[in-house]
């Protein structure tokens, strides 16, 4: 699909979905690079003093300068950026949501090289008994509709007997842990190390490797956009932008390969 084609399907997209992209008023504006987010999701994707801010967010922006563009934020569920749909409907250009490169995406929608290297994690109250997978038998686990973390913790269920329960954002998942709604969340590492770190009602028992990437993501016939997010990513890791993004958000020197 070329660039006026997209634009001219993201503004009809965002009239029929209100609120939902509160955010975005100038999706037909070929100067604007739209941008379909969840938040918050730090270090990634979240708001400082009303602004959206993050490791995604400024990535986006190195994207939108290669373009010439600006960015504006879509913030929607997770869920519908995750199936592919509110990109193939047409409601953003780009998916920046810390998302995972897996088959069912990939058929779903076009992504990216990888640019992250993430895990999950097993976060509980701060008062709370369990310590591992093997402690949640009978607990209600709390996970992100959508997310590979859902996936990983519906697969797994029966063997650790606990019940899944799904929420929209993390902020409804760490609001349902410090209420005792819920005793337990399987969630991605990344994201959960830094809301720990100012939570003192919560604690991160458990990482659980499953080495995922997260990549971008934009509609499924998108190539003309996709070839121009790779070749962001590339400039980014070969001038030194990614390590500096890197270690302003993630919080330690970047040492790894691209997308590690």
């Amino acid at each position: 699909m070329n660039t006026n084609v997209r634009r001219a399907v993201a503004a009809l997209a965002l009239i029929g979905i209100g609120t939902g992209a509160a955010a975005c008023s100038s999706g037909d504006d070929e100067a604007t690079l739209t941008v379909c987010t969840n938040i918050p999701f730090e270090p990634f994707e979240f708001q400082r003093d009303g602004e959206y801010v993050g490791f995604d967010i400024d990535l986006m922006h190195q994207l939108a300068e290669r373009l010439d563009q600006t960015v504006e934020v879509v913030e929607i569920d997770f869920d519908s950026i995750s199936s592919g749909s509110a990109l193939n409907a047409g409601t953003c250009d780009i998916a920046a949501a810390g998302l995972s490169i897996t088959e069912e995406r990939q058929a779903a929608m076009g992504m990216s090289q990888a640019y992250y290297r993430a895990d999950q994690a097993l976060v509980v109250a701060a008062d709370a008994d369990a310590a591992s997978l093997d402690d949640l038998d009978g607990l209600r686990v709390a996970v992100q509709s959508g997310s590979t973390g859902e996936s990983f913790a519906k697969d797994n269920a029966a063997e650790y007997g606990y019940e899944v329960v799904a929420f929209e954002s993390m902020g409804d998942i760490a609001s349902a842990l410090t209420a005792g709604t819920v005793d337990a969340s399987i969630a991605d590492l990344a994201t959960w190390s830094h809301m720990v770190e100012s939570a003192t009602d919560l604690r991160l028992v458990q990482t659980i490797e499953t080495e995922e990437h997260y990549g971008f993501a934009v509609q499924k016939d998108d190539t003309e956009l996709l070839d121009e997010v790779n070749a962001m990513l590339d400039a980014a890791f070969e001038d030194g932008t990614y390590a500096e993004l890197y270690e302003e958000w993630i919080g330690e020197p970047y040492t790894g390969e691209p997308g590690q």
